[in-house]
């Protein structure tokens, strides 16, 4: 990973309205925080816990780290009305394969387990995210290009 695709996804968690990002991956754990007007970015090896607290105009220093994979499973979280699927990583929403097909689902499709609801863009990676169980999509949370945040909710899937 180079410092541009970090600065991009520093800047992506900044302008998003989450406060917590977690990526880990090959042996390599990032965390990032907002307490207050600092970031705190703890790159280690799993086998280490040596987190480093920085400013968040020093942040953009920190070291490369492998982007989530799209393998990555979302969170779903049930409720009374439903499965809410949660955001997995920070990144760009997106609600189609391109800008100029149409969204995967919108409210009221009925959906299979693990049938793509949508892409997340990271780094410049896409991941897609999957339907965790069979349902009917009951409410879209976020709109097309909107910047989530870990573990922001994207769906809500109803029997």
């Amino acid at each position: 990973m180079e410092l541009k695709e970090i600065k991009e996804l520093l800047k992506a968690f900044d302008e998003s309205e989450s406060s917590y990002f977690s990526l880990k991956q090959d042996g390599v754990n990032i965390k990032l925080k907002k307490p207050s007007e600092t970031v705190a970015v703890s790159v280690a090896p799993v086998a280490q816990a040596a987190p480093v607290t920085m400013p968040q105009a020093s942040a953009q220093a920190a070291q490369p780290a492998p982007a989530a994979s799209t393998s990555e499973a979302e969170e779903p979280k049930e409720d009374a009305d439903g499965t809410k699927v949660l955001a997995p990583l920070v990144g760009v929403f997106y609600a189609a394969p391109t800008p100029e097909a149409s969204a995967y689902v919108q409210v009221g499709d009925t959906v299979k387990e693990g049938q793509i609801l949508c892409l997340i863009e990271a780094m410049k990676m896409m991941s897609e995210i999957t339907a965790p169980k069979d349902g009917v999509i009951k409410k879209i949370y976020v709109k097309n290009q909107d910047v989530v945040g870990f573990e922001d909710p994207l769906f809500l899937i109803g029997d």
